[in-house]
């Protein structure tokens, strides 16, 4: 006796898909609709890293205009040779001084006198921008008088203040303060002090 059984069931079946139409057209827009979304995206971004790079090439023009702009309104490296001449004559006339000054300390007792100290004094208290051109001292009455320039009217309390500090000038009382400003090409201010104001004989 035979008996056949049937194993065959439609569940094992292969199955196709199929799309419609309608699906198959959303199923484009969809795709058509992300790559347009990426490529707004992508635009966006290209066009901020252009904007930033344009930003940055500008920045450097500046920074470049500023450095040539600079190197421009620089000083010349090397001193100019009038600035040397009157550095030198200022030295000679400097070396005059102190050879007067010695020539007086020799004429009357040092203990009187003092000169060269009081020079080496002033000199000590010079201020950056200020320094002297003639120094006069009376030989009958000892009164000083200190002629100089700086290039600012203010230079000239503040040597005095400082002067002050120096024992020979200590209790020094000076009279007369005259202060001008200077008519020849170099700037500044022309001073002049005395222990001896002019109305006094």
């Amino acid at each position: 006796m035979r008996q056949q059984v049937n194993l065959y069931q439609p569940i094992f079946r292969k199955q196709q898909i199929i799309f419609s139409a309608q699906t198959m057209v959303w199923l484009a827009l969809g795709f058509a609709v992300l790559l347009l979304l990426w490529s707004f995206l992508v635009s966006q971004r290209v066009t901020s890293l252009e904007a930033e790079h344009q930003r940055q090439l500008a920045a450097e023009q500046r920074a470049i205009g500023q450095m040539t702009e600079l190197r421009r309104n620089l000083p010349p490296a090397e001193p100019s040779t009038d600035l040397d001449d009157r550095i030198q004559a200022l030295n000679r006339h400097r070396s005059e001084l102190r050879a007067s000054l010695t020539a007086l300390d020799r004429r009357q007792p040092a203990t009187e006198a003092r000169l060269h100290e009081r020079f080496d004094a002033m000199a000590r208290r010079l201020p950056p921008g200020l320094w002297l051109t003639e120094l006069r001292v009376g030989e009958q009455d000892g009164n000083l008088a200190i002629y100089g320039r700086a290039l600012s009217a203010q230079l000239v309390p503040e040597f005095l203040q400082a002067l002050s500090t120096e024992p020979l000038f200590s209790g020094m009382r000076f009279r007369q303060i005259r202060v001008t400003e200077s008519n020849s090409e170099m700037p500044g201010v022309l001073f002049h002090v005395s222990t001896r104001a002019e109305d006094e004989s």
